[in-house]
């Protein structure tokens, strides 16, 4: 249509020569480009239930009878959740505490936990959740996957090991923030509370300095000392080890724009990020809807107009470098955002998808 085709025969030695040809092409392709009517549309949104709520039910095991699940989302962000391997001999339980987000669009609940791998699952109902695959996509199967509410919602009694924090000592009390959920535990005095304490008092340069602890945990419920109301608190089981440190970033849902998002995955295939250099990603910027980003090499300028779930956009600039370099998607890149309609925010990872809902390219905050 550009008079761009017919270019595969090109020998290596006239690739270079033939570049602002090729990139002019592709230029010529966006800046034209006419995105026309918008035929996907938005999901309806499904608001969940009451909170705190569990969800409970029976997903499938590759090596056992079925891994009974119940998984309880609080209304602070955080959730925790408790499986049973059915048929597996002991230890045949496991806990786990985060965080969990909504998507921006299309229903899905993103967790974090302690291992700090995402798990997703679709609100279908207000009583009903549906686990997915690690891509967030529909598990096609006779296997249930799906989670209902229960009647009543789980406290928290959970035995976590390793249960990492940040422990501070001051004025008789130990508290203990969990770093994948941000819990702020009230330390019981029982078990190794004692050596916690100790190690503490030693290894601190000043009173109230939070330190990095890691212990095996039990959180359930416990009188506080306010009076007779029970809260969540941390039972220190076994101490570990504690040292100077902070808990890495536990799970939020990042905003569209004012963040540079890094590519990591363009057409189903993953992005090779180089160790150096410019790095292939998008940035929408508020200020007069401008973009801008690299395909790893040359640099992008354009705008991008918003409506909901619907973006488009539209490419004013580009460098014309010639780079040969590894890890460079210039003109991949620059292709696929001709298609893009419509957008999503997992939790730290943003999809472009096209007017059919396909995704397209992935991007993660780093």
């Amino acid at each position: 249509m550009f008079g761009c085709n017919n270019q595969e025969s090109t020998t290596s030695q006239e690739q270079i020569p033939m570049f602002e040809k090729l990139w002019a092409c592709v230029l010529m392709a966006f800046v034209f480009w006419h995105s026309g009517p918008v035929n996907a549309t938005a999901a309806v949104p499904v608001p969940l239930p009451q909170l705190p709520a569990t969800f409970s039910g029976t997903l499938p095991c590759a090596s056992c009878e079925g891994i009974q699940t119940n998984i309880t989302l609080q209304a602070d962000g955080t959730f925790f959740s408790r499986q049973f391997y059915v048929g597996q001999p002991l230890p045949n339980q496991a806990s786990d505490l985060g965080r969990w987000v909504m998507s921006h669009y299309g229903n899905i609940l993103v967790t974090q936990g302690q291992n700090s791998e995402l798990r997703y699952f679709r609100v279908k109902s207000a009583d009903e959740i549906e686990m997915l695959d690690l891509e967030a996509r529909t598990i096609f199967s006779t296997l249930n996957y799906s989670l209902n509410r229960t009647a009543t919602a789980d406290v928290p009694d959970l035995k976590l090991f390793p249960l990492t924090g940040l422990y501070r000592y001051f004025a008789d009390a130990g508290r203990f923030i969990e770093c994948a959920s941000g819990l702020n535990l009230p330390v019981v005095a029982m078990g190794d509370n004692a050596k916690l304490e100790n190690a503490y008092l030693q290894l601190r340069e000043e009173p109230g300095q939070a330190l990095l602890a890691t212990v095996y945990g039990h959180i359930k419920p416990a009188q506080s000392m306010e009076g007779d109301k029970l809260t969540p608190s941390l039972h220190p089981l076994r101490f570990e080890n504690i040292a100077s440190g902070n808990c890495p970033k536990h799970l939020r849902s990042a905003k569209l724009e004012n963040q540079f998002w890094t590519l990591v995955q363009l057409q189903g295939k993953p992005v090779v990020l180089p160790e150096t250099g410019r790095a292939p990603g998008l940035m929408l910027h508020v200020d007069n809807n401008r973009l801008s980003g690299s395909g790893g090499c040359n640099q992008l300028l354009g705008t991008y107009a918003l409506d909901g779930s619907f973006v488009q956009l539209s490419l004013v600039a580009a460098t014309r470098m010639a780079c040969l370099s590894e890890g460079n998607v210039d003109t991949e890149l620059i292709d696929t955002l001709t298609q893009v309609r419509s957008w999503n925010i997992l939790g730290q990872r943003m999809e472009l998808y096209d007017q059919l809902g396909r995704l397209l390219a992935r991007f993660e905050v780093r």
